[in-house]
């Protein structure tokens, strides 16, 4: 059994301008010890899926308007408050986006990771310090006894970073859910934090959702990934075959706008905008920007092929759907 089933999820925000389908029809599988990267540009959905599986997204404006989000089996979107107050933290964790507003800047390191192990472990003010101190040095960061101690704003961003990595495996999580943890943090601090995530999860056994528009990044770390545009995931696959065959035009225009060192050529970016997801375009929402379109394209494009190995494009569709 998967440890995380997301099954038609749709979240969608109602506002003055109409409903923003944030999240529109979104469905995957990840495993335990599996790292499934989430891909696609600012505002294709990646992160308000990531919310939804915690149901973290505010309601109102918000709302979860269909689908399931199956962690092992038990549906989240239809737990009971308290029951999703000993998930959270516990068996899924999360690590935000910007460590610097993420932590308490008012309390010591040593009160905000001992505050998880005391609610969900039930230790002793004393056994969650000395734990505290035990993952600050698992996730590399130097002299723990004493910087256990210090204030946020005591350390690097790269240090901040790691500092929610170790609140968010100190509970031994089943599901690590993070948003683009390598966000503001230059390169060399980038490769560490993302060898730091796939260590201790292979270690551990953890499955991860790794939200991020890095490409690079996903190519070192993630073993499937799923890209998201406009709400929908359009494709999805494992890292090797995805980078080397994409199947959808838009996952091979994100990589052609990549810069790479073995070709001198001038960067191939896609053209024109992202959609409005309150007002989408009838038919595939990339059809606009996209250069192969064809008529056909004015309708909504199904699922071709696995949910391991596919993509929504009617370029995949077999020559016997193809309209007369």
């Amino acid at each position: 059994m998967s440890v995380l089933s997301v099954q038609g999820l749709q979240t969608y925000f109602d506002t003055d301008d109409g409903v923003v389908k944030a999240v529109n029809g979104v469905s995957f599988d990840v495993n335990a010890g599996e790292i499934l990267g989430l891909v696609g540009e600012s505002g294709s959905g990646k992160s308000v899926t990531n919310l939804s599986i915690l149901r973290l997204v505010p309601t109102p404006p918000g709302r979860y308007a269909g689908g399931r989000v199956l962690f092992k089996g038990e549906d989240v979107l239809k737990m009971p408050e308290s029951e999703l107050r000993g998930l959270r933290g516990k068996r899924i964790a999360m690590i935000f986006q910007d460590p610097m507003t993420s932590l308490n800047p008012y309390l010591r390191v040593s009160r905000q990771i001992g505050e998880v192990l005391e609610l969900h472990e039930g230790m002793s003010s004393s056994q969650a310090l000395k734990r505290s101190t035990e993952l600050l040095e698992m996730v590399g960061i130097p002299d723990p006894a004493a910087r256990v101690h210090q204030y946020p704003h005591e350390f690097s961003g790269g240090m901040r970073q790691r500092v929610m990595i170790a609140m968010a495996l100190a509970c031994k999580p089943e599901l690590l859910l993070a948003d683009e943890p390598t966000t503001a943090l230059d390169v060399t601090i980038q490769a560490q934090i993302l060898e730091l995530i796939r260590g201790l999860c292979r270690e551990l056994g953890t499955a991860v959702i790794l939200v991020t528009h890095d490409l690079g990044v996903v190519a070192g770390v993630a073993d499937r990934v799923a890209v998201m545009y406009a709400g929908r995931i359009v494709e999805q696959a494992d890292v090797v075959p995805l980078f080397r065959d994409p199947q959808h035009p838009y996952t091979r225009g994100l990589l052609a706008s990549v810069p790479r060192l073995d070709t001198r050529g001038e960067l191939q970016p896609i053209e024109g905008l992202p959609p409005n997801v309150a007002d989408l375009p009838p038919g595939c929402a990339f059809a606009p920007r996209c250069a192969n379109k064809v008529a056909r394209c004015a309708e909504v494009p199904p699922w071709f092929g696995t949910e391991a190995r596919g993509a929504a494009c009617w370029e995949l569709a077999p020559k016997s759907e193809e309209p007369a």
